[in-house]
């Protein structure tokens, strides 16, 4: 979606819904703790989005938890995006039904995580809708003994949304009845493009610090300000990080490399003190550089914004290819300083053994492949598994020139079209029943 098409769908549905509905009995709508620094204003703004704007598998999803008598809307990223104009990356659900009820409804169902018992809805092409129950924090007649009592507490649609990190996230959507509901504020900051914390930003911060690379995430990508205590909170909580889940720490970072935006979200990360704590040997490598810059990043984002395809490991070997350039074009043994400095150049994130290798074995073909396939052994490299990766670098790299990477691009259409010629395509064999086990009734003895 273009710049002029997202303004005008942003203007439009900020335009839509004058009457607006107030409540001020706000406390019969929670049924745990209110935080003393949390505003409650609640808000039910008649408002319908454009039905094709909406997955519909996620109103599929909707509509059979409602008829079955659960209160059910869309919340999250899905409103906000919509709202502002852009399209959403994916589409969350929020319910009172538990998660044992939500399986027993839908057979495409896994239930997942230990800590926040979510459900995940499997569909066609990978699909997967995210159903939650609405949670509460707990009070002090809850029995919190058993492991994770605390982030299990089920409430209400109220509850739920204090519970979230920012205002422009807690917003929910009911689907049948077209309505928008707000607790926090969400709906005026999204008019004023405000990033804030759903309370004091300086107890939401500590409790998941991994809210100060979403805050920065968010920002860039959808064009918010940050507000001012917040970002002053971001900045001196960033040492939290450290003790983060790595698993955690390595999702974001995937998801701002994919994201389109990653150069700009990568520079804030740096320049708030975040990226030190993530990948502390890639920032000391990287203020060791005589002119630092993420432009390489830049074009890798063009690239993604285009809908070009490219795999995570060759948004990786983009983001680290600047500190280890001079080893992969000036090193006497390329293979072996490039694998000993990648070793510590990720500490402490743990990337997949896959990753790793993809991004190392691309490193080491590059002065092999520079120059294009003149000979037979050269031209064997489209035959690994990182030649794609390989081929993608020395292209966004500007290191050969668009003969050579045309050549190399021709040899692994060639291969890829050969390799689908070569398998040949089988009738499914007709399934067969298995047979009957016929029991017979003993004959009563003559008498």
């Amino acid at each position: 979606m273009d710049n002029i098409a997202m303004g005008e769908n942003r203007q439009r549905n900020m335009n839509q819904a004058e009457n607006v509905t107030v409540s001020d009995d706000n406390e019969s709508l929670l049924k745990g703790p209110c935080p003393l620094d949390v505003e409650i204003a609640f808000e039910r703004r008649p408002f319908r989005f454009a039905e094709a704007s909406l997955d519909i598998d996620a109103l599929k999803v909707v509509h059979r938890l409602k008829r079955f008598g659960f209160e059910t809307y869309l919340v999250g990223g899905c409103v906000r995006d919509l709202l502002l104009g852009a399209v959403p990356k994916d589409f969350d659900v929020v319910t009172s039904a538990r998660p044992a009820e939500i399986k027993a409804l839908f057979r495409n169902c896994r239930l997942i995580g230990r800590r926040f018992r979510l459900a995940h809805l499997h569909f066609k092409d990978q699909k997967i809708i995210e159903v939650a129950t609405f949670r509460r924090e707990p009070l002090e007649t809850d029995d919190l003994t058993t492991r994770h009592a605390a982030q299990n507490l089920f409430g209400t649609a109220a509850d739920d949304a204090l519970r979230r990190d920012f205002t422009v996230n807690s917003l929910m959507y009911d689907v049948e009845n077209g309505e928008i509901l707000d607790w926090v504020g969400g709906l005026k900051d999204i008019e004023n493009r405000v990033i804030r914390a759903i309370g004091a930003p300086q107890r939401r911060l500590p409790e998941d610090p991994v809210r100060i690379i979403r805050a920065i995430k968010f920002s860039l990508r959808l064009n918010l300000n940050i507000e001012q205590s917040l970002h002053e909170q971001m900045v001196q909580h960033a040492s939290l990080l450290i003790d983060c889940s790595k698993a955690r720490l390595l999702e974001e970072i995937f998801k701002i490399l994919r994201s389109g935006y990653a150069a700009p979200c990568l520079a804030e990360l740096e320049s708030v003190g975040v990226l030190s704590y993530i990948l502390p040997e890639f920032c000391n490598m990287w203020a060791q550089l005589e002119n630092p810059s993420w432009n390489l990043l830049a074009k890798a984002d063009e690239w993604v914004l285009s809908g070009r395809a490219v795999s995570d490991s060759f948004l990786l070997a983009v983001l680290l290819y600047p500190v280890l350039a001079d080893m992969i074009w000036e090193s006497n043994d390329v293979a072996k300083a490039v694998s000993t400095i990648m070793k510590s150049v990720v500490i402490p994130l743990q990337f997949t053994k896959k990753h790793m290798t993809t991004v190392r074995n691309a490193y080491i073909a590059q002065r092999r492949m520079v120059k294009g396939p003149r000979n037979k052994r050269t031209r064997r490299l489209v035959e690994r598994d990182y030649a794609p990766e390989a081929i993608e670098l020395l292209d966004i790299t500007d290191k050969a020139t668009g003969a050579v990477i045309g050549q190399w691009r021709k040899l692994v259409a060639k291969r890829v079209g050969v390799a689908v010629k070569s398998v040949p395509v089988l009738p499914r064999p007709a399934r067969r029943r298995p047979p009957v086990k016929r029991t017979r009734t003993p004959r009563k003895p003559a008498d």
